[in-house]
């Protein structure tokens, strides 16, 4: 038996809880942060405390990478979901989440001047990109051993 799980037919264990809780709450957050920046646009960049420069910069990004965000928030909330359901799924939805992530990060950091408008935080997508393939990882292991389905 696998040191990385004790007995499978307990479910998970408390770090599974723990991780798949912190992503989805986060994943909660990035999900009400696109819904409100798709909806509202330059309204909730202001309410958020966006400079203009800010706003301009992320009311044209292009579609690519509008996708690439798509594809990282949702699957991040959907695989975190995945794997506190034990769905064998929740791996293949990480991962969708990391190539999103990567896609965002392309554009964002590297194509354009994102790192500018971002400022302080600029350094965030490559935390998430570096959490969600922790999470790929993890999930797949789970699946690899049978505790997830």
């Amino acid at each position: 038996m696998d040191g990385f799980v004790k007995n499978k037919e307990l479910g998970l264990p408390w770090h599974a809880f723990l991780l798949g809780g912190v992503f989805l709450l986060y994943s909660l957050a990035a999900g009400f942060d696109y819904i409100m920046s798709v909806s509202q646009g330059e309204t909730y960049y202001k309410a958020s405390g966006m400079t203009e420069s800010q706003i301009n910069y992320f009311l044209t990004v292009p579609i690519w990478a509008v996708i690439g965000w798509s594809l990282s928030v949702w699957g991040g909330l959907l695989g975190s979901v995945g794997l506190l359901l034990r769905y064998g799924l929740a791996a293949n939805l990480f991962l969708v989440s990391l190539v999103g992530t990567l896609i965002y990060i392309l554009y964002v950091l590297v194509l354009s001047e994102g790192r500018e408008a971002m400022g302080q935080l600029w350094f965030m997508p490559i935390v998430m990109a570096l959490f969600t393939a922790v999470m790929f990882f993890y999930c797949l292991r789970f699946k690899q051993l049978g505790v997830l389905g």
